[in-house]
């Protein structure tokens, strides 16, 4: 199985970039598909979480552990939106371009962890705003697989019954139970952000 998915990572970095770099002011504070977190948020996220060493993440979030107690809910929100806050939108953009560069030189984290906060987290910026990016169709199948076996009970009832193609991309998740599911046809994107606990609508709960 294949381990090092620094290309993909820095391929939907890249794009993503471009994508905030064309960002009027009052787009960047949009509402993204993760609760509480504008499209500013969740980049500050994507810096945080994959632009630095699990050192450097830790010496982050040490002095908000120690000042008190909170849940990691609320311990990455405060991280996510420091990051954000503290940094300008120009900045975040050209910190996303940096840590790609880094990947496609093979410096830093390219392991699936890394793969799904990319992409998933890039999902919750574009879909909202209306945007298609291209991701390699291998990368969003393996974000899927561990979507799967992160989904709720019942969005993995749902898996389990039918099938969930992702025309877009060429590739399927779930099965057929006793031929009386059905094909559940959406994109990829679609499908990972259901996956993921979001509802898009191209993958409807049955």
């Amino acid at each position: 199985m294949r381990r090092d998915f620094g290309e993909q990572i820095a391929h939907t970095l890249v794009q993503l970039a471009g994508v905030l770099e064309g960002l009027e002011p009052d787009e960047w504070g949009a509402q993204s598909l993760c609760e509480r977190w504008t499209v500013r948020d969740v980049t500050g996220h994507i810096v945080w979480r994959v632009g630095g060493s699990y050192g450097e993440m830790l010496r982050t979030v040490l002095p908000m552990l120690t000042l008190s107690p909170t849940s990691l809910d609320s311990l990455m929100d405060a991280v996510s939106r420091q990051e954000a806050e503290a940094t300008s939108q120009e900045q975040l953009v050209r910190r996303l371009r940096r840590i790609a560069a880094l990947r496609l030189a093979g410096i830093g984290r390219t392991g699936l962890g890394d793969l799904v906060e990319v992409i998933v987290h890039t999902y919750d910026i574009v879909q909202p705003l209306g945007v298609s990016i291209d991701v390699d169709p291998d990368a969003s199948r393996r974000v899927a697989l561990r979507g799967l076996l992160l989904a709720s009970p019942d969005r993995r009832v749902v898996a389990s019954r039918n099938t969930l193609y992702a025309a877009d991309a060429g590739w399927s998740i779930g099965r057929r139970s006793g031929g009386t599911g059905r094909v559940i046809e959406g994109t990829a994107q679609g499908i990972v952000l259901y996956l993921f606990g979001r509802r898009p609508l191209a993958v409807p709960a049955v």
